[in-house]
């Protein structure tokens, strides 16, 4: 097996999660990939990394987070990943080394509620921010769709309150904004004087600390902040070409709508897999 950036090897198991309910984003699909991350270029200096929880049932538990995902602060570039992919990734690589079987085991997969390698957009793509710009490095479940597209650093319109509240230990105001087709709510706290906070949020008057879209679907709530020197590192990303935003979007309503169909699943008689399922992304436009 040759040594690939990117080592594929998909499980498409369809799971048994059949409803969307607040603080739950499942997928439908067990998805077994790692990314070599001995591969791999420095793009800047972290100086300050925070933490946040994605859909935490116990914000003090991280085994309830669907997701533990980290803001890198840099000189002039901003990195936004999950831990949990990039732990995986790391003890995955270090087996690929040792382990020339060509079998994955269970135990290097993704830690999370979301269950163990179950895909999740949230969790598989790679944000970089520079210049004014924000990439995202898209990992799928079908090779043809892992890219990367581009978009203005986004320029949320906020409306600050007069609500103040103690969040993770800071004292924050609240603020709103509608993004991408939802209603938001964001605690900031000017005590950590950083404009950012996690995935694509940002341009407050200082540390995005816990953000929600107002059907709480999704909840993002910082669990730590550190001072760091250490080098920012990206992907190579070898096989990875423009794709245009929309196009990723479109794939990913499919796959997690119905994944059978979409990706080509059969039952044990050999007729394709069309059950459905409730989605509700992030990002409704």
């Amino acid at each position: 097996m040759k040594i690939r950036t990117t080592i594929l090897f998909f499980l498409l198991t369809v799971l048994c999660h059949t409803s969307m309910s607040a603080q739950q984003k499942q997928s439908k699909i067990a998805y077994i990939a790692f990314s070599n991350i001995d591969k791999y270029v420095i793009i800047d200096t972290t100086t300050v990394r925070v933490w946040y929880a994605l859909n935490a049932l116990d914000i003090q538990d991280e085994n309830t987070y669907i997701d533990w995902q980290i803001l890198e602060v840099g000189h002039h570039c901003n990195k936004y990943y999950s831990y949990f992919v990039w732990e995986s990734d790391s003890l995955s690589t270090v087996d690929y080394r040792t382990n020339r079987s060509g079998r994955y085991s269970n135990k290097l997969l993704p830690r999370g509620r979301n269950g163990h390698g179950n895909w999740n957009e949230l969790e598989y793509h790679v944000l970089i921010a520079e210049n004014g710009k924000l990439r995202t490095y898209t990992r799928e479940r079908l090779r043809e769709y892992e890219g990367y597209y581009d978009e203005p650093y986004p320029d949320q319109q906020w409306a600050l309150t007069q609500d103040t509240a103690t969040i993770s230990g800071y004292h924050c105001q609240r603020a709103t904004c509608r993004f991408h087709g939802r209603n938001f709510e964001a605690w900031f706290t000017s005590e950590v004087p950083i404009k950012y906070g996690p995935w694509k949020f940002g341009g407050l008057p200082g540390l995005i600390v816990k953000v929600y879209d107002t059907d709480h679907l999704y909840t993002f709530e910082c669990t730590k902040v550190e001072r760091v020197r250490r080098p920012m590192v990206r992907s190579k990303y070898p096989h990875h070409r423009p794709i245009k935003r929309e196009t990723v979007l479109k794939f990913e309503r499919k796959v997690n709508e119905c994944p059978g169909r979409t990706i080509g699943i059969w039952d044990i008689e050999g007729n394709i897999i069309s059950k459905t399922y409730p989605y509700a992304p992030l990002e409704l436009e």
